[in-house]
């Protein structure tokens, strides 16, 4: 389905995942850029992020578009205020949160992101059954090139 002509999302429209109290809005999936990449607005609340880990396939690049988010490696941490990027090469570990008071927007771009676009579409339909909790994400994150570190 990829497509050589401009793809247009208005705010808040297009398919959305429910991850771990994050929102994502996704703009651009693998499946429309010929598999180069995956583009999705997150929302981040006060209090929530995601756990050490590592993408064994994929590199991020964030874009703090409103708010801030922390963003943890293991030499130590950042706050990304906004307007700040962040890019998280392949095979680096990093987590991030939001310590603020507001909820961050973040502007995701995952490369390739065909493996992260399944773990996401997993999680959200794991969501809607059941408890999702740190075991059952680090299952789903193994079947999909990542691996939770901590949590």
């Amino acid at each position: 389905m990829s497509t050589t002509y401009a793809l247009f999302t208005a705010p808040g429209a297009g398919r959305t995942h429910d991850i771990l109290g994050m929102k994502h809005f996704y703009k651009v999936t693998p499946a429309e850029s010929g598999g180069r990449y995956l583009a999705f607005e997150m929302e981040v609340p006060p209090g929530c992020g995601a756990p050490m880990h590592r993408h064994d396939v994929d590199s991020e690049l964030f874009h703090v578009v409103a708010g801030e988010i922390t963003v943890v490696q293991p030499d130590g941490q950042r706050v990304a205020a906004s307007g700040s990027s962040a890019f998280l090469p392949v095979g680096g570990e990093h987590a991030f949160y939001n310590a603020g008071t507001v909820t961050a927007r973040v502007l995701v771009i995952a490369s390739p992101g065909i493996e992260a676009e399944r773990f996401f579409a997993e999680i959200d339909a794991a969501s809607r059954r059941t408890t999702v909790d740190l075991a059952l994400v680090s299952a789903t994150a193994r079947r999909h090139g990542l691996a939770i570190l901590a949590g």
